[in-house]
């Protein structure tokens, strides 16, 4: 009989791609993943890593391997979460990943909700940016992902399923001292002379305003670089320069600072990602539905359209997806 704990540890090799990730998340060392994937080599009399370059790769065989076993894994998860009765009670816990604005303003009034009225609910939230939350999600580390991409959305792994949430749209910050804040909407080429605090390079929004520059044909004037909006909005407030956000960070109130449209038009697009074999469980199903309605109120065009199935196979992977160290709000 195949050990589940080994089949386990060749889904995370999947899922996080190298041993020392698989080690961190699974509390042991990548000494002891390297040998019980050894072992289940030779349980299954197959090999199943091989060297590509100087990275350890999965072998065909392991692949078919882990397609035909994730789904027993996930029986045995909906098993074990049936003994403690979360698939008929509002009880235990909820894991939640997301990006520091989507966790202030959609899943902490969220979760408060949900409190209120289901009190034996425990949450756990973690700030984790779009790739990094999928990643958690897939190997079994958090429950539920908020993300965000302006554009198309990451592929997904056939075990997740997402809805789209809404969408916020890229604001222009100016100084009211400035005399673009006489504006009503302001294009990208009317930002070609101004001093501008951005994100570092390889952000998704620094990339994404890079370009739009680039088409309208110029670079940036960058003088400030920052790795939060809060230092950006700042900069704005002093008129050390302009800065462009998404709508979500910026809050109703503003000192010395107008946000005006930006055209053409950018929009963000929020989704709530879950696993498929969770969805039965009557504490995902709650904060799930309290979530959607959190967004309805906070979000600038909310969303009802059905559920979005994603996979590698079918879906282009967005256009500099956020690095999952990337700090921001």
């Amino acid at each position: 009989m195949l050990d589940i704990w080994r089949l386990k540890i060749l889904i995370q090799f999947d899922t996080l791609k190298t041993m020392k990730r698989v080690a961190d998340v699974m509390a042991i060392t990548q000494s002891a993943v390297s040998a019980q994937l050894k072992q289940l080599e030779k349980d299954t009399n197959t090999t199943l890593l091989e060297k590509v370059g100087r990275n350890v790769e999965l072998t065909p065989t392991a692949k078919d391997l882990i397609a035909q076993v994730r789904p027993i894994i996930d029986e045995l998860e909906a098993v074990e979460v049936s003994l403690t009765g979360a698939d008929t009670n509002y009880e235990g816990i909820v894991r939640i990943g997301a990006f520091s604005s989507a966790l202030q303003e959609l899943v902490v009034p969220a979760t408060a909700a949900v409190n209120h009225q289901f009190p034996a609910v425990d949450f756990r939230l973690a700030e984790l940016e779009p790739p990094a939350s999928l990643t958690a999600l897939s190997a079994h580390q958090i429950d539920l992902a908020i993300v965000a991409y302006i554009g198309d959305m990451m592929p997904l792994p056939a075990d997740l399923t997402a809805v789209e949430l809404g969408t916020d749209a890229l604001k222009v910050l100016v100084n009211t001292q400035n005399p673009l804040a006489s504006q009503t909407a302001i294009s990208i080429s009317d930002l070609r002379d101004q001093d501008w605090a951005m994100e570092p390079d390889g952000a998704y929004l620094s990339d994404r305003v890079w370009r739009l520059c680039q088409e309208a044909g110029y670079q940036p004037h960058r003088i400030a670089t920052f790795q939060d909006y809060a230092a950006i909005r700042s900069a704005v407030q002093y008129n050390v320069g302009i800065g462009v956000l998404p709508g979500i960070t910026i809050p109703a109130q503003l000192t010395a600072t107008r946000a005006l449209p930006l055209t053409p038009g950018q929009h963000r697009h929020f989704y709530l990602v879950s696993r498929k074999a969770q969805a039965h469980l009557k504490t995902i199903e709650a904060t799930q539905q309290q979530i959607i309605q959190t967004s309805a109120q906070v979000l600038t065009t909310s969303h009802t359209a059905p559920t979005i199935n994603r996979t590698r196979q079918t879906t282009r992977i967005v256009h500099g997806a956020q690095h999952p160290n990337r700090k921001r709000d």
